[in-house]
C-alpha cells in the first residue's frame, strides 16, 4: 500500500511538471495568436495577456491584400511537396538497405554518413556546388542539396532492423519474391509509422527554411514564403526615417510588431494543418530513435 501511494505522489508530481511545461511551451504561441487580432495600443499598454483586447483584423487584411503573400506560399507549398518526395524516394531505401546485416560495407558507410552530422563543407563550397551544377536561382536549389537527412536516415535506419525481422525477408523469399518486391510489397506498408514522422520532420525543415533560400533564388518570382515575410518586414522597419514624428514613429512601430505576429500565425498554419495526420504516429517514430544508435 505505501508503494503504491508513493507510485500516485510521483505520478501526480509528474503531471503537474507536465502541465506547467505544456502551458510555458503553449503559451508563446497563444500570445502571439492573440496579439495579431488585438488593439496595437492593447498591447503596448500590456492588458493583452489571455485574450484578445479590442479586436482587430487590420495587419490580417493587409497582409493577404498583398500578392506577394500568395505567390510565396504557392512556392514554398511547392519547393516543399517536391522536396518531401526526393527526400522519402531516397532515404527510405537507402534507410532499408543500410538495416541490412548483410550489406557490403555497412559499418564504413554508416560511419561515413555520421561523420557528415558532425563535419561539412560548409556555406560557401555548397554554394560553388550549386553554382557549378546550374542551379542557381532554380527550384531544385531548394530541393535537391538538402535530400538526405542523416538523423532521419538513422531513424529509419532503426525502424527497419527493429520492427522488420530478417526472417520474414527469409519467409518471402522461398515464396520466391525478390529483394525489390519484399521492400515494395511489405517493408513499406509496415514502415507507414515511420515514414510518416520523416515525412513531417521533412516537411517542417523544408517549410521553415530561410538561409539556403536567400543564398540560392534571387528572382522575385520564385521567393518563398520565409523569403516573402522577411521582405515585408524589412521594408516596414525601413519606412522609419530620422525626421519622423514621435506620434508617426509609434503608429508604426506598433503597426509593425502587429503585422510580425500575423506573419508568423500565417507562416505556421500549413504546419499546425500537417500535424495532426501524423501526431499517433510521432511517439512511436521519436522512440525508435532511442532503441539503437
Amino acid at each position: 500500500m505505501k508503494r503504491i501511494s508513493g507510485e500516485r505522489a510521483v505520478n501526480m508530481v509528474i503531471d503537474v511538471l507536465l502541465v506547467l511545461v505544456a502551458i510555458v511551451s503553449i503559451y508563446p504561441i497563444w500570445y502571439v495568436l492573440i496579439a495579431s487580432v488585438s488593439s496595437p495600443m492593447e498591447i503596448a499598454a500590456g492588458r493583452v495577456l489571455f485574450w484578445p483586447k479590442g479586436l482587430n483584423l487590420a495587419a490580417y487584411r493587409k497582409l493577404f491584400e498583398m500578392p506577394q503573400i500568395w505567390m510565396g506560399y504557392k512556392n514554398s507549398i511547392l519547393y516543399t511537396s517536391g522536396a518531401v518526395l526526393l527526400d522519402l524516394a531516397v532515404m527510405v531505401p537507402c534507410g532499408f538497405a543500410m538495416a541490412q546485416r548483410t550489406l557490403p560495407g555497412r559499418k564504413f558507410l554508416n560511419t561515413m554518413f555520421v561523420i557528415t552530422m558532425y563535419f561539412s563543407g560548409g556555406m560557401i563550397p555548397k554554394f560553388l556546388i550549386v553554382n557549378a551544377m546550374g542551379m542557381l536561382n532554380s527550384p531544385l536549389a531548394f530541393i535537391i542539396p538538402g535530400c538526405v537527412n542523416v538523423y532521419n536516415l538513422i531513424l529509419l535506419r532503426n525502424y527497419f532492423e527493429s520492427s522488420i525481422p530478417e526472417s520474414l525477408l527469409d519467409a518471402a523469399r522461398v515464396d520466391g519474391a525478390s529483394f525489390t518486391r519484399f521492400f515494395a510489397m511489405i517493408a513499406l506498408p509496415l514502415a507507414t509509422p515511420i515514414i510518416a514522422i520523416i515525412a513531417l520532420f521533412s516537411i517542417t525543415t523544408h517549410w521553415n527554411a530561410y538561409l539556403g533560400a536567400q543564398l540560392y533564388l534571387y528572382d522575385p518570382k520564385l521567393f518563398t514564403l520565409q523569403q516573402v515575410i522577411n521582405n515585408i518586414l524589412s521594408r516596414t522597419s525601413s519606412m522609419l526615417r530620422e525626421d519622423i514624428s514621435i506620434e508617426e514613429l509609434t503608429r508604426i512601430t506598433l503597426e509593425t510588431n502587429l503585422q510580425k505576429y500575423a506573419v508568423v500565425i500565417v507562416a505556421c498554419i500549413p504546419l499546425v494543418i500537417a500535424y495532426p495526420f501524423v501526431q499517433r504516429y510521432f511517439v512511436k517514430g521519436v522512440m525508435v530513435g532511442a532503441v539503437k544508435g
